[in-house]
C-alpha cells in the first residue's frame, strides 16, 4: 500500500477522532421526554434508523448524528487496521464491517428493551386493570403506576403526566405515550386504553385481562423458542468472525500481505466477506422469531 495512503489514512482517522469528541462535548438540545415526542419525524432510510434508535431506548439521539459517528467510528478502525496491516481490501472490509456491528448492538440493546418490558407487562396491566376496577378513568390509572417499574416505562409515564397537566388532549397525550414506549405490547395496550377513553369501555377490564394472558403467553412461547434456538445464533456468529480472527492473525507476516495486496488475494478477501454476510443473514434468519409490529409508527 502507498505511503502516501497510509499517511490519508492516519490523517482521516485522527480527524475522525476530533469530530466525535467534538461532537461528544456538544450537550443536547432538550433530553427531556417531551422533546423526544415532539421532534419531526425523519423521512426515507433515516426513519428506519430513527425507529431502531427508539426501540433501542436511545429516541433523545438523532439519527443522522449517529450515522455520521458510525461512518467516521468505521473510517478509525479501518485506518488503524491498515497500519497493522497493509492489505487494502482488508481495511476496507474492515470499514465496512465496523458500520454493520454498530446496528448490530443497537439492534442487540433493542431486543435487550424489548425483553426487559415484555417482563414488565403484565405487571403494568395488572396496575390499571385494578385502578379502573376501582372508579378510576384511564388518565388516573395510568398516571398512578408505580415508579418501581422499569425506566423505559417511568420515563414514558412521567412524560405523559406533565402532557395531561399542560392541558394537552387525552388522546394525543396517549398518542405520545406509545411513541415514547415504542415497544409493540405497548402499542396494543395504548390503543385498547385510547378506545375505552373515545366510546367508553365498561367491558375494559375484562378486555386487559385478556389482553394480560395473551402477552404472558406471548412472552413464555418466545422465551422457550429463543433458548431452542440460542445455538444458531451463536453457532453464526462464531463461524463469521473465526476466519477474519485468523487472517487477522496471520496478516502480519510479509508473505500473507504480499498475497492478499495482489489482484486476486483482494478478489478473495472480497468474496469471502460477501460470502460472510450472506451466510451470517442467512443463520440469523433460521434462528429468527417473527417480529411483533407496532401499530404506533
Amino acid at each position: 500500500m502507498p505511503s502516501f495512503s497510509v499517511l490519508g489514512l492516519v490523517l482521516g482517522s485522527f480527524l475522525g477522532v476530533g469530530l466525535v469528541l467534538v461532537a461528544s462535548s456538544i450537550p443536547p438540545r432538550e433530553q427531556s421526554t417531551k422533546d423526544r415526542a415532539h421532534r419531526p419525524r425523519r423521512r426515507g432510510p433515516l426513519i428506519v434508523i430513527q425507529r431502531l434508535l427508539e426501540e433501542a431506548g436511545h429516541g433523545n439521539l438523532d439519527p443522522l448524528a449517529f450515522l455520521a459517528l458510525g461512518v467516521v467510528g468505521a473510517v478509525v478502525i479501518g485506518g488503524v487496521v491498515a497500519l497493522f496491516i497493509p492489505i487494502p481490501a482488508l481495511s476496507i472490509v474492515a470499514t465496512g464491517a465496523s458500520v454493520f456491528l454498530a446496528l448490530g448492538y443497537v439492534s442487540r440493546q433493542k431486543d435487550a428493551r424489548h425483553q426487559r418490558l415484555a417482563r414488565a407487562w403484565p405487571g403494568v396491566i395488572d396496575h390499571v386493570r385494578s385502578a379502573i376496577r376501582s372508579g378510576s378513568d384511564v388518565v388516573t390509572a395510568i398516571t398512578a403506576l408505580p415508579d418501581s417499574l422499569p425506566g423505559e416505562i417511568v420515563e414514558p409515564v412521567e412524560g405523559f403526566r406533565q402532557d395531561v397537566a399542560r392541558g394537552m388532549a387525552t388522546d394525543t397525550a396517549l398518542a405520545q405515550l406509545g411513541q415514547r414506549l415504542a415497544d409493540p405490547v405497548g402499542d396494543r395496550i395504548v390503543e385498547v386504553l385510547r378506545m375505552a377513553h373515545e366510546v367508553g369501555g365498561t367491558n375494559l377490564p375484562s378486555v386487559l385481562v385478556e389482553l394480560q394472558r395473551s402477552v404472558r403467553s406471548d412472552i413464555a412461547v418466545r422465551e422457550d423458542a429463543s433458548a431452542q434456538q440460542s445455538w444458531i445464533r451463536s453457532a453464526a456468529a462464531l463461524a463469521v468472525a473465526a476466519p477474519w480472527a485468523v487472517l487477522l492473525v496471520i496478516g502480519t507476516r510479509s508473505q500473507t500481505i504480499t498475497a492478499y495486496q495482489s489482484t486476486e488475494g483482494t478478489m478473495v478477501l472480497f468474496v469471502g466477506a460477501l460470502v460472510s454476510v450472506i451466510a451470517y443473514r442467512m443463520m440469523k434468519s433460521i434462528g429468527a422469531l417473527p417480529k411483533p409490529r407496532r401499530w404506533l409508527v
